[in-house]
């Protein structure tokens, strides 16, 4: 046994013990930059850049101010990021849009500032595309506060299958749908959480240089008879310069069974500036 440990270890000690010769000598500094690591090595651990994708969106911004007779302020946000890679799609959505307007007091007989509208919002998407095709799995979460709207607060989660049925270059149609579930808070406090069937149209078309179409629908069908709500949104971009350009949209919103005598149905009308990064 020990003869075969010293028999292991001279065979290790060997090629460190043989003379090197010059063109072995000059081969390896002609491998070697000037810190001595070898030319061509790559580090230990070095992250690839297309790990990271394609990350692109927009911020959209609205300003209204009415002085006069009638006296409003009112600010409105909306962005959009999307998050491309090799096997995931991910994209977010952020939203907020509040206003405040003076409004006639008649135990003080003045005008007093209030908030006349405040909503706000997030939705977030990621969609795990299979090997081969345009197909792709899909987990979502989303959550609306509405201060004034038939319901103060509406969130959800659902997971499905997706299809990208359409795509050329910019242009793209998809498809979505599957189960998840809905919690909702109306404006009494009277809350409902029960199961949904989730559904989305997603459509973007260049029309010419600088200017794209975009309109998107969702529905969050209740399956214990609970409010559906229903959401639409059209959009028209033209790009003014650079990265700068001016957005026309128009937002539908109907609940199925809103609260008391609450209408079914909000619309939401805006012309804004985008910054697109």
């Amino acid at each position: 046994m020990v003869n075969l440990v010293r028999v292991f270890l001279l065979a290790l000690l060997l090629p460190a013990m043989l003379p090197v010769s010059a063109d072995d000598a000059d081969s390896a500094d002609s491998n070697s930059d000037v810190d001595g690591v070898a030319i061509g090595d790559s580090p230990t651990f070095q992250l690839p850049l297309e790990f990271l994708g394609t990350i692109g969106g927009d911020i959209e911004l609205g300003l209204l101010v009415n002085t006069g007779n009638t006296e409003a302020q009112a600010i409105r946000v909306n962005s959009e990021l999307s998050h491309e890679m090799e096997y995931f799609r991910n994209k977010y959505q952020l939203y907020g849009r509040i206003q405040r307007s003076k409004v006639f007091n008649a135990i003080t007989e003045q005008n007093d500032d209030v908030t006349t509208a405040k909503r706000y919002g997030i939705t977030g998407q990621s969609n795990y595309k299979f090997l081969i095709g345009r197909q792709s799995v899909f987990g979502r979460g989303a959550y609306l506060y509405d201060k004034f709207g038939a319901f103060k607060v509406q969130s959800s989660l659902a997971v499905g299958y997706a299809n990208r049925v359409y795509e050329m270059q910019a242009n793209y149609i998809d498809l979505e749908t599957g189960p998840g579930f809905a919690h909702q808070r109306s404006a009494s406090g009277r809350t409902n959480t029960g199961l949904i069937w989730f559904l989305a149209f997603n459509m973007e078309q260049k029309i010419y240089k600088g200017s794209s179409f975009k309109q998107s629908f969702e529905g969050s069908v209740s399956l214990d008879g609970a409010n559906s709500t229903f959401v639409s949104r059209s959009s028209l971009t033209s790009q003014l310069f650079d990265r700068l350009s001016m957005r026309f949209s128009f937002t539908a919103r109907h609940n199925s069974r809103p609260e008391g005598d609450a209408e079914t149905m909000d619309t939401e009308t805006a012309a804004s500036l985008v910054y697109t990064f």
